[in-house]
């Protein structure tokens, strides 16, 4: 009988939002095949009451868009108008909304069935406001007090006077420090839970003896930057993006509109390209630039202190893509090579977990012109070299099976997600080690003559010879005459514990691999260990990238 009760109270306290706010909304496909009618859908948008979906808004791209119901005829009847072919995806958004929740209250009943985990509840449920303040909190009593392995601290409050609070995870060693923050807008739940995900993973590696990147960086994680907007998806409207704060400046129609989009608030380029001036609208970008106490808290944090960051990542919902700036214009930074390979890397071994694949590009060109996100604030004035928004799961490809649930995921892809980001996001910050230190060599000129001749490492089915020698040879249009000529920003990381690239760079016959060696390593107090690291047994996996990913600069 108590079972049956507390089945019960699982399923009647689960639901989201379920006032029907949302009962008769249609959920349409347009393809826009001019430039009137782009500008077409930035009118319903900015007038109809239109939301969006679709990061997308280019020619010939499929954009998704909700309608609302009493707008759905005449937004229906201006398209065939204009000539915009409409698909019908979902007449009733209301009962989209109740299906991904129905699917979450089943995985919720049959995790706690078959599990006695505890502290496993992140993975089950998109947790409250107040939950994440508790997870917090017990993640960082999970590390011993002495070691000082993690700290947790508000950056601010919203203008409902919620904390926005963050956790650092690191060892003492740690100098350097990574940037995550997740929740931005508000209905997308994936992005919080994954960044959960990752402040569990962490904690455990953090706690570890192992060698791990966390004896290295600081990794600073603010799981819900929008608290207060979160808190009325969760309660009153699923598809709520802004945060909530009022619009008591404007009169008339206007005045009843609340909150801003915090990703167009941020000072950067602000109200140029993608952002509203009409508070109704889902990307109203403010009254003024960072006129939002959430984006002024995020912007003392990356500027006012001591700290300096080797990058920022934002998470949010959804499409798949790992983008870089900028957002605001078509144009690239001048180091966007180093931005894309970077996020090649993340995508990657993302990609490696559970087969997922992202696209990969800067924010204007892969999307559309948006300016006043956090993402170009955080390059353009952070001055953080490596900055990205990932956009989670689900793919905006219609043909994917799980498309049509868009920013309402099941909490079936709690765990997934999160594994698989967690996956990407450590290559990536793997991948920054050496970045450092590329730049120093550059700036010292080391001499070639103070590096070691030779070094095998054993991997897979045979040995990779690895020598400093005199050499012409052609990789990705590079062309290096002789040793001497060499300058470190011609050089590529390879993980040598990655051994599906070891393998391909062995079945592309690419076994002549120049490298290039700090001149720490000449002074290694380990010099032995590192020449002879057998990959093959995982226990040395963790030495093995300690030290020869922290030493070594590999040209594949």
């Amino acid at each position: 009988m108590w079972k049956s009760i507390i089945m019960c109270w699982i399923l009647l306290s689960y639901s989201y939002a379920n006032n029907h706010f949302y009962k008769g909304h249609e959920l349409v496909r347009v393809v826009p095949k001019t430039n009137e009618h782009l500008q077409l859908i930035r009118y319903f948008e900015d007038s109809l009451g239109v939301d969006r979906w679709s990061e997308v808004l280019q020619l010939n791209r499929d954009i998704k868009m909700s309608l609302p119901q009493a707008q759905a005829s005449k937004i229906k009847k201006l398209c065939k108008q204009y000539g915009i072919d409409v698909t019908v995806l979902n007449n009733d958004l209301d009962g989209l909304i109740k299906k991904s929740d129905d699917i979450s209250k089943q995985h919720k009943i049959r995790t706690r069935r078959s599990t006695k985990d505890k502290n496993s509840y992140h993975l089950t449920d998109y947790l409250t406001y107040q939950q994440i303040v508790k997870f917090l909190d017990e993640q960082h009593k999970r590390s011993p007090s002495l070691q000082n392995f993690t700290s947790v601290f508000s950056i601010g409050n919203t203008y409902e006077n919620r904390s926005i609070w963050t956790i650092r995870i690191g060892k003492p060693s740690a100098r350097r420090n990574i940037l995550m923050d997740c929740g931005i807008h508000a209905r997308e739940f994936i992005s919080p839970s994954t960044c959960l995900y990752m402040i569990d993973k962490f904690i455990d590696e953090v706690n570890n003896r192992r060698p791990s990147i966390l004896s290295i960086f600081n990794i600073y994680i603010i799981p819900l930057l929008n608290p207060d907007g979160y808190q009325y998806a969760q309660t009153q409207r699923r598809m709520w993006r802004k945060n909530r704060s009022p619009n008591n400046y404007y009169y008339g129609a206007y005045s009843n509109c609340i909150g801003v989009d915090l990703n167009r608030n941020f000072g950067y380029h602000w109200m140029e390209n993608g952002a509203s001036a009409n508070p109704c609208s889902e990307t109203y970008a403010g009254p003024k630039p960072d006129s939002e106490s959430e984006t002024q808290n995020l912007q003392k944090l990356i500027s006012q202190s001591s700290r300096n960051w080797d990058a920022y990542l934002t998470f949010h919902s959804y499409g798949q893509y790992w983008i870089y700036p900028w957002g605001f214009a078509s144009y690239m930074p001048d180091d966007y090579i180093e931005l894309k390979n970077k996020a090649e890397i993340g995508s990657e071994a993302l990609k490696r977990v559970n087969g997922t694949s992202y696209k990969i590009g800067s924010a204007a060109n892969l999307l559309y012109e948006s300016a006043g996100g956090s993402d170009d604030w955080a390059k353009g004035v952070g001055q953080i070299k490596y900055v990205y928004t990932v956009e989670l799961r689900p793919s905006d490809d219609l043909n994917d099976a799980h498309a049509h649930f868009a920013f309402m995921l099941p909490s079936t892809f709690i765990e997934p997600v999160g594994q698989e980001t967690y996956v990407g996001v450590k290559e990536f910050l793997r991948s920054l080690i050496t970045s450092r230190r590329q730049k120093s060599l550059s700036k010292n000129n080391y001499k070639t003559e103070k590096y070691p001749t030779k070094y095998q490492v054993f991997g897979i089915d045979q040995h990779l010879n690895i020598s400093t020698r005199y050499q012409s040879i052609n990789i990705d249009n590079i062309k290096i005459k002789s040793i001497s000529s060499i300058s470190t920003d011609k050089f590529f990381q390879c993980d040598v514990t990655d051994r599906t690239k070891l393998h391909q760079i062995i079945q592309e016959q690419k076994i002549e691999i120049i490298i290039h060696l700090a001149a720490l390593l000449a002074n290694y107090a380990d010099i032995d260990k590192i020449s002879h690291v057998n990959i093959d047994e995982p226990k040395n996996i963790f030495e093995a990238r300690t030290m020869l990913v922290n030493t070594l600069f590999f040209l594949n």
